[in-house]
């Protein structure tokens, strides 16, 4: 059992939903007053010794956006002096990014900060993170020195952390830069998924989750009707609704509502949407598949990187390690990660399953999967381990991958 680098308070700060902006940059740059100047409101968590290097983490309102979280990190001069797990953190923080922001001090932007500069800029393209280019301190730069800058990086700012009306240009393109962001992130409900007047049935526990209030409002606004029930009513309600065109249940339930739900009503779960919505349910399927590759001296890492209700600890500390055993063997070696980073070795492993990632963002779910392609290991989540372990996962993938084929 190995647990991340990250305090639980700094843990539970970095994750959720909201949108992440990372600052990052070296030492002088001038990112935390940024940072100040940016935060409404920080968390306060009292730093020692080599926690020194921990991200603060707070919360920025762009106007219309909303409030989203943002993060900063030491100084790229302070993690080269840092052990491996601390460099690495950071590095994940920023790879977790919806945006990052790399702050440059304009006057000391010489040739050895523009080789440190073009090695982030190289990895941030290599991982995918969106980032802005922001020379600070430019009230004590030479206007031909800025003009010389500006022609050769054209999609950077120039601003200073002493003038408000820096912060409000900076405000103003961060805005742009989640706008545009959310252009490319769907919906919870695939395009093809539903249609209006459809009905949909929902099958909820008794306490009812943000989660599904979030998907159902996606199908009213999509003209669905939906009909909220609980898992013990899914068979009466099945004889007494005179149509129904999909049922959304649980995954830790797809063993029971398989022989409930009739073959020609489509059938997922709400983490299988959540991974769609999030780009990656082909992949975590593929990955699911490779069960039945698997033998009793293979390893398994189950990783938890939300902030998880009881049901869902039970189904990955019981549920899901006890079906894994009874298919392949007791041997079979189970072991779990919990919080936002993965541990090193993933390499010696043959899957990883993570959980559902409902209370995680977008980019973190998916750096965490990248992560994992790139040590060479598969990657599957509950949904679909729970669906191959119940046999209903092709019914699953033509519901929800109908419209790549």
């Amino acid at each position: 059992m190995r647990h991340n680098y990250l305090s639980a308070d700094l843990a539970n700060e970095i994750g959720g939903q909201n949108r992440h902006i990372v600052l990052f940059g070296q030492v002088g740059s001038g990112k935390t007053s940024i940072f100040n100047l940016l935060v409404s409101h920080k968390k306060d968590i009292e730093q020692k010794g080599t926690e020194k290097y921990s991200p603060i983490v707070g919360s920025c309102r762009l106007g219309h956006i909303g409030e989203v979280t943002l993060i900063d990190t030491a100084g790229l001069n302070d993690v080269s002096e840092l052990n491996g797990e601390n460099a690495t953190t950071v590095r994940n923080i920023v790879r977790r990014a919806d945006i990052a922001i790399y702050v440059i001090n304009i006057q000391e932007f010489d040739e050895e900060a523009r080789k440190t500069y073009q090695h982030a800029h190289d990895w941030l393209i290599k991982n995918d993170v969106p980032y802005l280019q922001v020379f600070n301190r430019c009230d004590e730069a030479y206007a031909g020195d800025i003009a010389k800058l500006k022609m050769e990086f054209p999609d950077a700012i120039f601003i200073s952390a002493n003038t408000s009306g820096s912060v409000s240009l900076l405000r103003a393109r961060l805005s742009q830069m989640v706008r545009t962001s959310e252009d490319f992130e769907g919906s919870l409900i695939p395009d093809n998924l539903v249609r209006e007047g459809d009905y949909v049935v929902m099958v909820v526990p008794e306490s009812g989750l943000i989660h599904e209030y979030l998907i159902m409002m996606d199908l009213i606004n999509r003209g669905a009707r939906c009909v909220i029930i609980h898992e013990d009513d899914l068979e009466n309600a099945l004889k007494e609704i005179p149509r129904v065109d999909l049922v959304i249940a649980y995954a830790r339930s797809f063993s029971k509502v398989r022989g409930i739900v009739p073959e020609s009503i489509p059938l997922t779960s709400y983490s299988l949407l959540y991974a769609k919505q999030r780009g990656v349910l082909k992949e975590f399927i593929d990955g699911a598949r490779t069960l039945g590759n698997l033998s009793k001296d293979s390893r398994i890492l189950v990783a938890v990187g939300s902030r998880a209700s009881e049901v869902y600890k039970e189904i990955g500390r019981i549920k899901i390690p006890r079906s894994l055993r009874r298919l392949i063997g007791e041997e079979l070696q189970i072991d779990y990660n919990f919080g936002l980073d993965l541990p090193e070795n993933l390499a010696e492993y043959d899957l990883v399953i993570h959980d559902t990632g409902a209370t995680m963002s977008t980019r973190s779910v998916q750096a965490r999967v990248a992560i994992c392609r790139e040590a060479g290991v598969p990657s599957a989540n509950y949904g679909t381990v729970l669906a191959q372990l119940a046999g209903i996962l092709d019914r699953c993938e033509q519901v929800l991958l109908l419209e790549e084929e």
